[in-house]
């Protein structure tokens, strides 16, 4: 068996992955509303086959003898994942893992950089992102970085509000409007 040049498997890699992203489009492309009590359910298929597939193309470019067409590529199944996670975050019933990644990639965070931050380790953060289920520490943890972090785009609707916000101006003309703080010297900005 004679052995491909690095340029034919670069080739053979990124047609593989051209074509598996065709169906995962197809397939994103028909997902049902995010209301929908579907939606999950198929969107958890999709990004299980997604992070495959990115794991595969990950190994690929890391070889010493990658070519830029496997980088873009790469780049490429990166992008829709995290469309995709993005989406699914904001939708009701969304994961905790969910939410973390679209947070976490929305402030452009590895999960090592958030493994760290919320003293869990980093295969805990990598397998929550792909569906398994905290234990009450671990999710209250997570919370107290996804709330830290403001949360991901999409997701102001899982955010707990704050209790003691006051709505209106003091009669001193400060204290908050729409849980801003003001001050009537300031203009209000």
């Amino acid at each position: 068996m004679q052995h491909m040049p690095p340029e034919g498997e670069s080739s053979v890699i990124v047609s593989l992955s051209e074509a598996a992203m065709h169906m995962y489009n197809a397939a994103i492309d028909a997902l049902p509303f995010p209301e929908d009590r579907n939606f999950h359910k198929r969107a958890d298929v999709v990004l299980a086959g997604l992070r495959k597939l990115r794991a595969g193309l990950a190994e690929a470019a890391a070889r010493p003898r990658s070519t830029p067409t496997v980088i873009n590529e790469l780049s490429q199944v990166r992008k829709r994942y995290d469309s995709l996670m993005e989406r699914a975050a904001a939708a009701p019933g969304s994961s905790l893992g969910q939410q973390l990644y679209a947070t976490r990639i929305a402030a452009r965070l590895s999960a090592e950089e958030v493994a760290a931050g919320a003293g869990l380790p980093v295969d805990l953060i990598n397998d929550l992102e792909a569906g398994e289920v905290p234990t009450e520490e671990e999710a209250a943890k997570l919370r107290a970085v996804i709330e830290a972090l403001g949360g991901g785009p999409g997701t102001e609707h899982l955010r707990r509000p704050q209790e003691s916000e006051p709505s209106q101006p003091s009669p001193d003309g400060e204290g908050a409007v729409d849980g801003q703080e003001v001050s009537a010297a300031a203009g209000g900005n």
